[in-house]
C-alpha cells in the first residue's frame, strides 16, 4: 500500500496536508516541515495502528508533500 494509500484511509481524518492551517482536527501535517523520520515517530504515537512498512511509507509521503508547500 502506498504512503498516499495509508494517509487516505488512516490519517486523512484528522490530519491535512495543505501546507495552509486547516480546520483539521489533527492540524495540517504541512506545514512544521518534519523530517521524515521525525514524522514517522509521531505516526507510532497516533492512535491508529499501522505495520511498520505502512508507517514508514505515510512519513516519506507527509514528508514529500510536505517540502512541495
Amino acid at each position: 500500500m502506498s504512503g498516499k494509500a495509508v494517509f487516505a484511509s488512516s490519517c486523512s481524518g484528522c490530519h491535512t496536508l495543505t501546507g495552509h492551517d486547516t480546520e483539521a482536527r489533527g492540524g495540517d501535517l504541512a506545514i512544521a516541515k518534519l523530517s521524515a523520520a521525525d514524522i514517522e515517530s509521531f505516526v507510532r504515537v497516533m492512535p491508529v495502528h499501522l505495520r511498520p512498512a505502512q508507517e514508514a511509507a505515510v512519513a516519506a509521503y507527509v514528508h514529500e508533500e510536505a517540502l512541495r508547500r
